[in-house]
């Protein structure tokens, strides 16, 4: 312990460490690489593949799900439509009636494909989401590394300003105390760098 050290105390000293041990830092790797883009691999990978694909109106996952109510469309509905207007006599499939019934059939599956893609929207986003929440926590925390030491001028300023002003003037003694131990630690004051002085008048000793 140097002189300035004795004299004014050292501050306590800390340092961020990681919580997470080697494996589970590679985890973390790849589940912020999986956020940033497509391709990642790994569990986190594939499932933000599959959040992302699920926001796209053309992904695999929007495709399969539109194909049955598509394939009921054009295999159930319209065929028995035209099997309906084709039994009242000439004419029936040309009707204004068959080609309203048509739209309203045309526009009942256009409202069923808009609600399961709202609904993979809804969930891609809530899965991307959550994946991105994931990749931004903290994983760290704050340790001590070294105590702090009190020096001799803390004591000693705070016992003469309780004797000079009681509790008061304890404070101001305490204070005294702190601001010379920032002070001589290198902060510059009116009279120069008091670090600096210190660190001659010790050399004399």
């Amino acid at each position: 312990m140097g002189l300035l050290d004795f004299l004014t105390g050292s501050p306590e000293q800390h340092e961020r460490v990681s919580t997470l041990d080697s494996g589970q830092r590679k985890i973390l790797k790849n589940l912020k690489k999986s956020v940033m883009g497509q391709g990642a691999g790994g569990a986190f990978g594939d499932a933000a593949d599959y959040y992302r694909d699920l926001l796209d109106d053309n992904g695999q996952t929007a495709q399969s799900m539109f194909a049955p109510e598509m394939r009921n469309y054009n295999e159930q509905i319209i065929p028995d439509l035209a099997e309906q207007f084709a039994g009242m006599g000439s004419g029936g499939l040309s009707s204004s009636g068959f080609r309203n019934a048509a739209v309203n059939a045309g526009t009942d599956l256009s409202e069923r494909l808009g609600a399961i893609r709202a609904g993979l929207r809804q969930q891609g986003a809530a899965g991307l989401s959550g994946l991105g929440q994931q990749s931004l926590g903290n994983y760290t925390q704050d340790v001590v590394t070294q105590q702090g030491t009190q020096g001799m001028l803390a004591p000693a300023l705070g016992a003469f300003g309780a004797a000079v002003g009681g509790p008061i003037g304890g404070q101001i003694g305490a204070m005294g105390g702190n601001f010379l131990s920032q002070s001589l630690k290198g902060k510059t004051s009116p009279y120069g760098n008091m670090a600096s002085n210190a660190s001659q008048v010790g050399g004399r000793f």
